[in-house]
C-alpha cells in the first residue's frame, strides 16, 4: 500500500482506528514518526471471535487489564498491541499540504465543521484556494462543506481535496487527494502530481512546451521566500538562491538554467 493511500483511508475513518490493522504496512512507522498519525489510546471496541457467534465487544478496563466480555467466554484480555488506537493529525496535513503547494492565506483549524482551508496561490488565470474535507460522500459532508463555504471570500477557482469521496460543491472542483499529491516513502513530506491549474480547469497563459518546464515549482519557490523574509533584494543574488532551493528540493530533476531562474524572479516581482 502506498503511504498516500494508507494516510487516506485512515483520514477518511474520521477517528479512532487500531492500529494492529495497519502496523503490517512498511511507511505506518514513518507517517507516526513525522506526525501525520498520531497515537490515540485504546479502540474503543474489538471483534469478538472466542466463541460460536462472532459480535463486537466494548473495550474495557478490567482486573488491571484491556479486554472485553464475552457471553460465552467471559473476560478475554487483549496484549496491547492489540488495543492500542491512533488517528489522523488532520492539523499536521493541513500544514504540511500548504507547504507543498506554497500557499498564502493558510489557516490552522477548520473554516466550520470539518472544512479546512489549505491556503491560496497565484495563477496567471486567478486565485486558486485550497480546501480539504475529509471525505465528502454523504449528504451529510456535501451540507457541511457548503456551509464551510459560505463563509469563506471569493475566489477565482476553488479546489477541494478530500481522503474518500468526489462529492462536488456549487463554484468549486472536488478531487481525490492522491490525485493532487504523493507522500514520499519516508513519510515526510507531500509532494505535488499534478498541476492545480489543470486541477481546476484555469487557462494556462503558456501551455506546454519547454519555457513552461519548471514555471509553477519556480515560482512557487520564489513565493515562498517572499513570504518567509528571505527573498534577496538583487535579482542575480535572488536567482542563484531559488536555483539551490531548486536543487535540493528536486535532486532527481534536471534543474534549469541561471537565465530562466532570472526570468521567473522578474516575472513574479512584477506580479505577472
Amino acid at each position: 500500500m502506498q503511504p498516500i493511500e494508507l494516510l487516506c483511508e485512515i483520514v477518511a475513518q474520521k477517528g479512532k482506528v487500531a492500529a494492529s490493522g495497519y502496523a503490517h504496512a512498511s511507511c505506518f512507522p514513518a507517517l507516526l514518526a513525522h506526525g501525520f498519525l498520531q497515537q490515540a489510546g485504546a479502540v474503543q471496541s474489538i471483534s469478538c471471535l472466542h466463541c460460536d457467534s462472532p459480535h463486537d465487544a466494548d473495550v474495557v478496563y478490567h482486573d488491571g487489564r484491556d479486554g472485553f466480555f464475552c457471553p460465552e467466554a467471559g473476560f478475554v484480555a487483549l496484549p496491547e498491541d492489540e488495543t492500542s488506537a491512533v488517528r489522523a493529525n488532520i492539523a499536521k496535513i493541513i500544514e504540511a499540504l500548504a507547504d507543498a503547494f506554497y500557499c498564502r492565506a493558510r489557516k490552522s483549524t477548520p473554516v466550520a465543521g470539518e472544512t479546512w482551508r489549505i491556503g491560496k496561490v497565484s495563477r496567471e488565470a486567478g486565485d486558486i484556494t485550497i480546501y480539504f474535507h475529509p471525505q465528502l460522500q454523504t449528504e451529510r459532508d456535501a451540507t457541511d462543506l457548503a456551509a464551510a463555504l459560505a463563509r469563506e471570500p471569493g475566489s477565482t477557482y476553488r479546489l477541494i481535496l478530500s481522503a474518500a469521496g468526489s462529492l462536488q460543491a456549487k463554484g468549486s472542483v472536488t478531487v481525490p487527494l492522491s490525485d493532487a499529491v504523493q507522500l514520499n516513502w519516508s513519510g515526510s513530506e507531500f509532494q505535488p502530481v499534478a498541476d492545480l491549474r489543470d486541477l481546476v480547469g484555469a487557462p494556462r497563459t503558456n501551455p506546454g512546451g519547454a519555457p513552461n518546464r519548471y514555471g509553477e515549482t519556480l515560482s512557487a519557490l520564489i513565493v515562498k521566500r517572499i513570504s518567509d523574509g528571505r527573498a534577496l533584494a538583487g535579482r542575480n543574488e535572488e536567482a542563484r538562491a531559488v536555483l539551490s532551493d531548486f536543487k535540493q528540493s528536486n535532486p532527481h530533476m534536471k534543474p534549469p538554467s541561471l537565465s530562466s531562474v532570472q526570468d521567473y524572479v522578474s516575472k513574479v516581482r512584477a506580479g505577472q
